[in-house]
């Protein structure tokens, strides 16, 4: 029967093919919008567990898209005096602020580390984000040679790394949090200020604003539940010239464009699969007035109907399942096309899914669709079970 059903896409190949074809396009487009919506809600959760900032301030001057200073690691060599740490921390609402200071770009000595990639020192006295990564390892702090890698900076040694002509000891690598510290390599406050300070591009920056030592990058705030957030940016912009950022309206934003894109790209890709489905139901149900003698033929020698419904159900699983196949290996292609395509224009808190959500994500598509194909030719499998051999014989077509 394998052999029939074989032979029989091969005299008919190219409809196979245009069927085939048609579901992989659908497949693809469904599978690569599942698996990156996936990474986006889950860098979102994890933006939230492992930040934890309601409120992201940096200095007044910075133009820089909120997106790429929250989720791209961007640069921006833009500080603001240190003591307007303990204004904000004055303001009501405000439970608990931590500053940064960011340096410029990084260049490690044998291998580029990336324009996205920058330096963090942090306050250990007021952390909360780096203290669980540090407990982890049994410290308390960073020495002035140690650092904290985030999750997405490329290493070339297991224990060490050389940057700007300096080795740090890597005391870990930090997990995902889908947030602009997974691009960037943690040292403690004074490490990084030492590290900027002998940038010789900033020069006029610090005859301008002062010393990198009574300066700071940004400041990350937590506020008390249930309080007005646009009340406290309010009063926080009142402390100095600062730019609070709000994360919740900025992940909002994302989580937004991301469902229209879902709807949209996605609902395209289950229209393109619907379509071919009906198409291929369309050619089966044709297919029982076309191919009648041939199973008329198979009956008389001795076929049965269920073998003759067992052939064309055969056949539509078979053009359903290389369709499948085919959309999985071209939607991990689209997956990869589409997020640096979206990644190009806007950063966006994403974690890489599992190949366990990869795995399952296949295996639904394949059983779903190869299931659609086999229902799509039901009607044409009974309609082809029924035929009379003596009514081919005699009449040569169904009435």
């Amino acid at each position: 029967m394998i052999v029939l059903i074989w032979k029989s896409l091969l005299h008919r190949r190219l409809q196979s093919l245009a069927i085939v074809v048609s579901i992989a396009v659908g497949v693809a487009i469904v599978f690569s919008v599942a698996a990156i919506y996936n990474g986006v809600a889950s860098g979102m959760e994890l933006s939230k567990q492992r930040m934890g900032a309601d409120i992201v301030i940096v200095p007044y001057g910075v133009t820089l898209e909120p997106s790429l200073l929250l989720f791209g690691g961007a640069t921006a060599n833009s500080y603001m005096p240190q003591e307007y740490t303990e204004g904000v921390r004055g303001v009501e609402g405000v439970r608990t602020v931590t500053p940064q200071f960011y340096t410029h770009s990084l260049t490690a000595d044998c291998h580029d580390i990336g324009s996205q990639n920058r330096m963090i020192g942090y306050d250990p006295a007021s952390d909360w984000i780096i203290a669980p990564w540090l407990k982890q390892v049994h410290k308390t702090g960073l020495s002035d040679d140690e650092v904290i890698l985030g999750a997405k900076v490329p290493i070339w040694t297991q224990d060490k790394i050389s940057i700007l002509g300096k080795w740090y000891n890597i005391v870990t690598i930090a997990e995902e949090t889908g947030t602009t510290l997974d691009y960037s390599l943690l040292v403690s406050m004074n490490e990084a200020r030492r590290v900027v300070a002998r940038d010789t591009s900033l020069k006029q920056v610090w005859q301008k604003q002062g010393p990198p030592e009574g300066l700071i990058s940004t400041l990350l705030v937590q506020v008390d539940e249930g309080v007005d957030i646009d009340k406290v940016v309010a009063n926080i912009q009142a402390v100095g010239l600062m730019k609070p950022i709000v994360a919740a309206e900025v992940k909002k934003r994302i989580a937004d464009q991301f469902t229209v894109f879902v709807f949209l790209i996605g609902g395209i890709g289950l229209l393109a699969v619907l379509t071919s489905l009906l198409h291929l139901f369309s050619r089966f149900y044709t297919l029982t007035w076309e191919r009648q003698a041939e199973w008329g033929l198979y009956l008389a020698f001795g076929a049965s109907g269920r073998h003759i419904g067992a052939i064309i159900a055969g056949e539509a699983v078979a053009v359903s399942l290389a369709g499948s196949v085919a959309g999985l290996a071209l939607g991990s292609g689209l997956y990869t096309a589409g997020l640096h395509l979206l990644a190009s224009y806007q950063s966006f808190p994403f974690v890489q899914p599992s190949w366990l959500f990869f795995a399952g994500t296949a295996v639904l598509i394949t059983v779903v669709f190869t299931g659609l194909g086999a229902l799509a030719a039901w009607l044409p499998a009974c309609r082809g079970s029924r035929i009379d051999p003596s009514v081919i014989m005699t009449r040569g077509e169904f009435d």
